[in-house]
């Protein structure tokens, strides 16, 4: 059986109703400031009564533009993202334009695909956030295809963006962690390949290292960004040189971190600190709250909107890097374990690793 298709109204029912010429109301809709405003309320008030709403869709081809912008994110798992959007979407929806989403899951592949899916439909402009600007297949085929475009969180020589300087904050956190006592520090992320963001912050941790003469930070690679693994958590504590802080790449990894910890008897932060980076709601709700690199995720996204906005009324494209602070929560305190506490961690993870020696074995790589 057919669906019935409901009856749309058109201006020709509203001018018989409202008594007045069809071109008439299609400057109410389309031009009303050549109108009187007690004709224009009163073309309002009839096509509200009948249930008239204009067809922006065709107007929108009349006029080249639909007045719609896309908005690629890798998750809206990640509460980062899901603030992202928002920001974005508010900002949008109150300057008249629509949104329309895709979900790259930090796949290449799909990042192409919903690029040129969003191109089909479309779209004027485009914010977007890509595992990594430097010779991105995708970018270049924005440019080819003359496609006004914004990055969020990525930072690019080349294409206009808006982030926090993820150098100087991943900087700045470890200089926290120093001033805490800590100096054995390791950095945690997930494959640089899927993430420029993650390379920055750890970039930013190993140059304030260099910088305070602290020794070289580690860095460990987990099976994904906000994943990871408790055999390779038992491999780094049971090291001689084991760290006594933990930078995790972004917050959800961090909460992840933590609780692979608490499943290996290791408690933070008496025996070992961590911290992340994002300012995402989760962290506050922990107990202890989660320490981490606060960036403004909402108006990362109201800030992409608006220059894309910008862009499309012909504005020349730039970037902004916004302000980031650091959140300190309990999960990262001063240094309070003692070299015999210490050795009895290393003692608890060497043993732990022993215990599950028929694990997969972990993989780290010094930087």
């Amino acid at each position: 059986m057919t669906a019935k298709i409901p009856h749309r109204p058109s201006i020709l029912e509203i001018a018989k109703q409202a008594g007045v010429s069809p071109a008439t109301v299609s400057r109410a809709f389309n031009q009303p400031e050549l109108l009187r405003p007690e004709t224009r309320e009163h073309i309002a008030a009839v096509a509200q009564r009948i249930g008239f709403r204009p067809n922006r869709v065709g107007r929108s081809l009349r006029a080249g533009r639909t007045r719609t912008i896309g908005l690629l994110l890798p998750t809206l798992a990640n509460p980062v993202f899901a603030d992202c959007f928002e920001g974005a979407e508010q900002y949008a929806r109150r300057a008249g334009y629509s949104v329309m989403m895709g979900i790259t899951s930090y796949d290449p592949s799909v990042e192409s695909e919903c690029v040129q899916a969003l191109i089909d439909h479309q779209i004027d402009g485009l914010i977007l956030t890509v595992g990594n600007p430097s010779r991105n297949a995708t970018l270049r085929a924005l440019d080819e295809a003359g496609m006004p475009h914004i990055l969020a969180y990525n930072e690019s020589n080349s294409h206009p963006f808006v982030s926090v300087d993820n150098k100087a904050a991943a900087h700045d956190m470890v200089s926290r962690l120093c001033a805490l006592g800590h100096r054995r520090i390791a950095f945690v992320s997930g494959p640089l390949t899927a993430s420029d963001r993650a390379r920055r912050r750890l970039q930013g941790a190993q140059s304030y290292a260099r910088t305070a003469g602290l020794p070289p930070i580690a860095h460990w690679v987990m099976p994904a960004h906000t994943e990871s693994s408790a055999p390779m958590l038992r491999d780094m504590l049971a090291q001689s040189d084991a760290p006594s802080a933990l930078f995790c790449s972004n917050d959800l990894l961090a909460v992840s971190v933590i609780a692979q910890l608490a499943s290996l008897g290791i408690r933070v932060p008496d025996d070992v600190a961590v911290c992340g980076f994002d300012g995402a709601s989760i962290g506050a709700l922990m107990v202890p709250a989660l320490t981490t690199v606060a960036q403004p995720s909402r108006e990362i996204g109201a800030t992409a909107c608006a220059l894309l906005l910008g862009c499309l009324k012909g504005d020349k494209p730039s970037s902004v890097r916004l302000p980031h602070r650091i959140s300190d929560g309990g999960t990262a305190t001063a240094l309070c374990i003692t070299d015999r506490r210490h050795e009895g961690l290393r003692r608890h993870a060497a043993a732990s690793a022993a215990a599950h020696s028929f694990l997969p074995s972990p993989r780290k790589r010094s930087t």
